[in-house]
């Protein structure tokens, strides 16, 4: 009687064990948590699963969980899949009642706001790391984010 039921409590420790693995997924862990119309596009989907790979193995690797060659080696394939996302955004049509705020299209209007962001910052005085791009802040010899010297 007791090797029964120690083969039952047995069976149901596997099957415990192997049922997430078995069950198909329906959620992509990378879902943005937030309702919006957007959810429904697959371009944005596409969009935002992409960046939050990147962001997640960035992670990873900061914290030691992913060697420095599988880190180079996802992070080359979620950039390009980033980038071919980002792509097929820009290259979708706008929502209905968005407007383009400069003459040539969206990415005119990016480069706008590129170009005065610089001459902002150049007139603020502001300097930026070159290895990270974060802002440097004071008369440091180091980047606060990543630790790369700055250039005098």
């Amino acid at each position: 009687m007791g090797l029964i039921a120690g083969l039952a409590v047995a069976l149901v420790a596997v099957f415990l064990v192997l049922e997430p693995v078995l069950r198909p997924s329906a959620v992509s862990p990378f879902r943005r948590s937030t309702l919006d119309d957007e959810d429904d596009d697959p371009t944005l989907v596409r969009r935002d699963t992409a960046l939050a790979a990147l962001k997640e193995i960035e992670f990873d690797q900061a914290t030691g969980k992913l060697s420095d060659d599988d880190y180079e080696r996802l992070r080359a394939k979620y950039t390009t899949e980033a980038l071919h996302a980002l792509r097929a955004t820009d290259a979708a049509p706008p929502p209905p009642g968005a407007t383009s705020e400069a003459p040539g299209g969206d990415g005119d209007a990016v480069e706008a706001l590129i170009a005065s962001a610089k001459a902002s910052s150049k007139s603020k005085g502001r300097r930026f790391c070159i290895e990270c791009g974060s802002g440097l802040e004071g008369s440091g010899k180091f980047c606060v984010e990543c630790g790369t010297r700055v250039a005098a």
